[in-house]
Order: C-alpha cells, then structure tokens, then sequence
C-alpha cells in the first residue's frame, strides 16, 4: 500500500514536470516566432529599401519612393527612411511649377527632412538639401521659422546661423541678414573668411542700396558712413587674420572709394582715395607675386 502511494505521488510529480516544461517550451517557441518575424521584417524592409535605392539612382523617383514608403509600414525603425522619402518627394517637386499637386510634393519633402534632421541634426548634407528646397519653393519664411526655432536649441551651430543669414539676405531683409552676419563673426572669429563676408555685406548695401531719406530721396549719409566704417574694420580684421588676403584688399579698396564719395571735406576726400590706392597695389603686388611663384 506505501510503495502504491508513493508511486502514485511521483506520478503527480511527473506530471507537473511534464506540463511546466510543455508550458516552458511554448513560452520559448513564442520568443522564437516574435525573434523571427521581427527579424524577418527588418530584412524586407531592407529589401524594400536596396528597390528604392535601385529606382532612385535611375531618377526615378515615383517608383523609389513606393519602396521607401512600403519599407517604413514594414519597420519604421529606420531613421534614413524619413531622409530617402525627403530626397524622392524632391525628385518629383517641379520649381516655379505651382500646381497644388506638385506643391504637395514640397510640402512633404519639408516635413520628411525636418523630422529627419531632428534625429540626424548633424547631417549637412540634408539640411543643405532642405534649405535649398525652402529656396526653390519660395519657401523662405518658412525656413526662417524653422531655422530660427533650431538655434533655439543650438544656439552655437554656426552652420545654421550661415544659412539663416542667407536666408534673411535673400528675403531682402537687410538689417536682420546684417545682424546675423555679425554673429558668424562672433561664433567663428579665428576664420577671417566670416570678417570677409560681413565686410562685402556692408560694401553691397552702400553701393547698391544706400539708406535713403523719404523726404528728400537722397542717401543718408550719417548712416552709410556708419556702414562704411563698419565694414572696413571687419575687412581689416580679415587681412590682419590673413595678411595676403587678397580679396579682402579689393573690398577695403572699394570701400575707401565709396567713403571719398560721400565725403563734403575735399581734404578728407583725397585721404580716402589714396587709402584706396594704397590697399589696391597691396592686391595688386599679392597677383604678381603669385604669379612669380607660379612661374618659378
């Protein structure tokens, strides 16, 4: 009678041994399954992605950009993908083209590559691509906005206070491309290239579009001699950073002789005009010594 109880307590014991490893191995084959399938789908999602790639060197951009899309409803865990729908819906934006279809090619290019460049901040090349978008879509403001939201966390990324100089010149907003050139020479004032840039800035508004008073249509001349002098303590800062800075010499040239014009005081007229000379012939004798040297 003990040997059948016990026998029969072992039993149980089996039992329960055999169900918890039946309930193991089931725990174990659904890990495998999910593994697999998760696997499985990062593979056709890559394969999605190397079609894409295939129809978008071709230029085909339609087709490159179905691939992509399928890719992402497969896995969207592939940041790329936000940058490769961004390129494809550029291929199929038309410039000038103002048809609301091709506009929402724009519209979408814009969206991708912003959500891209907010995991990929550091990708030049695609916010070079989107900036060349907002230009080529009229789409300054807009770029404005973004730009400016970005340097609200990155206030030290010169690469986007450059752009957004550029973007406020090209609106024709003088006064802010103006102040936002001065802050590339604050963020990179080892480079004597930025004191270039902001001195040809203040030369171009002075030659071409002096302030002018609305009352008697002539320039105000307070106001350009500020700009002139402004601009040639930056282009002297760039020849002091590069002695041999040859376009520097020519812009500091032309803005003495920009200086001699509005200048009243003959005296003061001629100083300036032999200023010019002066940063004239340094240009001049930087040509011939390179040419010497080419020669030697």
């Amino acid at each position: 009678m003990r040997l059948t109880s016990e026998a029969s307590s072992g039993a149980r014991k089996s039992g329960r041994k055999v169900k918890l490893m039946k309930k193991c191995l089931s725990l174990f084959g659904a890990l495998a399954f999910v593994l697999m399938s998760t696997g499985c789908g990062k593979l056709r999602a890559r394969v999605e992605i190397r079609t894409g790639n295939d129809f978008y060197h071709k230029e085909q951009y339609r087709d490159a950009l179905k691939h992509y899309e399928q890719a992402r409803k497969i896995d969207s865990s592939f940041p790329e993908l936000d940058r490769l729908i961004g390129y494809s819906a550029i291929g199929l934006y038309k410039p000038d083209d103002k048809d609301p279809e091709n506009e929402k090619h724009a519209d979408r290019a814009i969206q991708e590559l912003q959500r891209y460049l907010q995991k990929r901040p550091d990708d030049e090349a695609a916010r070079e691509a989107l900036i060349n978008l907002f230009l080529n879509a009229n789409r300054i403001p807009q770029a404005i906005q973004y730009f400016e939201a970005y340097l609200k966390q990155h206030p030290g990324d010169l690469a986007a206070v450059k752009s957004i100089a550029t973007l406020y010149a090209k609106q024709g907003d003088f006064p802010q491309a103006l102040n936002w050139y001065k802050k590339i020479t604050l963020l990179d004032s080892k480079n004597p290239e930025a004191f270039y840039v902001y001195g040809v800035v203040l030369y171009e508004k002075v030659s071409k579009d002096p302030p002018i008073d609305q009352v008697t249509f002539q320039p105000i001349v307070t106001e350009v001699m500020n700009y002139i002098e402004e601009g040639k303590q930056s282009l002297n800062q760039a020849i002091t950073l590069k002695p041999d800075y040859f376009e520097a010499l020519v812009y500091l040239n032309l803005m003495y002789r920009q200086q001699a014009k509005f200048e009243t005081d003959p005296v003061k007229q001629q100083e300036s005009m032999a200023k010019a000379d002066e940063y004239r012939n340094r240009a001049v004798a930087i040509t011939r010594a390179k040419k010497g040297a080419a020669k030697a």
